[in-house]
């Protein structure tokens, strides 16, 4: 699918184009997506279409209105096919989501990182379309798997919606059609992967048992502050919220943070830190290239689901970070991906280092995009799925060696 460069060019400045609006969500949806929404003035959309701010208002009360517009109209874009597929027809499906989902490929980071900005009542209006586009996939997986169980399907549907969602995190060029013809492999992968027992739902009984917490007061507020910057956005949350947390005033933070910015970084700090960490220790206990890749998959998945919080950090709260912080911690997380780019060209000589990375982003992609959703990542067996399904998508034998054994369960169709 091709982008008609000419209808969302800016026109000249004194013109009234008839798709002014159109040219307008456009600006702001590559603006929103490449810098963030905390990071874009209303001015800067209107230099981007060549109008004077006065005009833009014309069209939109606000930047937080232009938000909903941009998020609504990548919904409807990326996810109307899903209800309209034929039941049954998987091949048509995947091939007609995977160019609709590169088409609209800033749908991911609108959705996870900028829709937050949303007031509660239009996001919960977004999340619900979402939602219905989950439910559609579902009845499409089960109408080409008739015997899926329902838990299985509702892992499968996300994790094929995680797989549009990775392209909006990849910067590779492919040859069309070769880019959505491996989402779309991508995706078919996913949704006929024959996977483990998911086994109950674990960890949110009534009346669990309190876990023990830091005695330290400066890990205290860390956990605290990365807590709430998860759950509502940094910009949502004020140093005296965080104090709060633990029990002290806002102003007491700086007896352990110079500021609410330090906090964030070293939130950011120690989750690239401790997967470099898990590389080292894989690396050193490995001696091929496929155990050292098995290895890291489980050991990504482990870390995910233990800290969830940081995970969406990273996904979402990165913008925020001073810019020296911000180009470091960016560049740490390219040398992180490059470590698997390593592994997968050194298992598969033959693939090239584009679809290396694809395959590399949808799998960490899933991973967060599972743990960070409490009706999957609550499963006792979750971690093998996740680990049995993105070995598939990197072209791995899933069977575990003995000490990395992620757990053994019975297999569904």
């Amino acid at each position: 699918m091709t982008v008609d460069t000419e209808a969302t060019a800016p026109p000249a400045r004194g013109t009234r184009p008839r798709n002014r609006r159109e040219l307008i969500v456009a600006a702001a949806r590559e603006l929103f997506y490449r810098n963030g929404y905390a990071n874009v003035a209303m001015n800067d959309i209107a230099t981007a279409v060549n109008i004077r701010s006065s005009a833009l208002y014309r069209h939109f009360r606000g930047k937080q209105e232009l938000l909903y517009a941009v998020v609504a109209e990548a919904l409807e874009s990326c996810l109307a096919g899903l209800h309209a597929a034929r039941p049954g027809d998987l091949d048509t499906l995947v091939r007609d989501f995977a160019e609709t989902a590169l088409a609209r490929r800033e749908l991911g980071v609108l959705w996870q990182r900028e829709a937050r900005h949303l007031p509660a009542d239009q996001h919960a209006e977004l999340g619900e379309q979402l939602h219905a586009a989950r439910r559609a996939l579902m009845e499409q997986l089960t109408a080409n798997r008739p015997r899926l169980d329902t838990a299985h399907a509702e892992l499968l549907a996300w994790c094929t919606l995680a797989v549009a969602v990775s392209v909006a995190y990849q910067h590779v060029e492919l040859p069309s059609p070769d880019y959505p013809d491996l989402v779309a492999r991508l995706m078919h992968c996913v949704a006929t992967a024959d996977l483990p027992d998911l086994g109950e739902h674990v960890g949110q009984r009534p009346g669990r048992a309190k876990t023990l917490t830091h005695r330290s007061r400066r890990e205290s507020l860390l956990a605290a502050a990365t807590e709430l910057f998860a759950e509502r956005g940094y910009a949502s949350v004020s140093l005296e919220e965080t104090g709060a947390a633990v029990g002290i005033a806002g102003q007491s933070i700086y007896n352990h943070f110079s500021s609410k910015h330090e906090i964030l970084a070293t939130a950011m700090n120690r989750s690239t830190e401790r997967l470099w960490l898990d590389l080292a220790e894989v690396l050193a206990s490995t001696q091929d290239h496929a155990d050292a890749l098995r290895l890291l998959m489980l050991r990504y998945t482990q870390f995910a689901l233990a800290h969830r919080h940081l995970v969406t950090l990273v996904v979402t709260e990165t913008t925020h970070l001073q810019d020296e912080e911000r180009h470091s911690t960016r560049q740490l997380q390219r040398d992180y991906i490059e470590e698997w780019l390593h592994l997968m060209l050194a298992l598969h000589p033959g693939m090239s280092r584009e679809e290396a990375r694809v395959r590399v982003q949808a799998v960490l992609t899933i991973v967060n995009d599972v743990v960070r959703t409490p009706r999957l990542r609550t499963r006792s067996a979750i971690a093998q799925n996740l680990h049995q399904l993105g070995c598939a998508l990197l072209g791995l034998d899933s069977s575990p060696r003995s000490e990395g054994r992620p757990g053994a369960g019975s297999r569904r169709t």
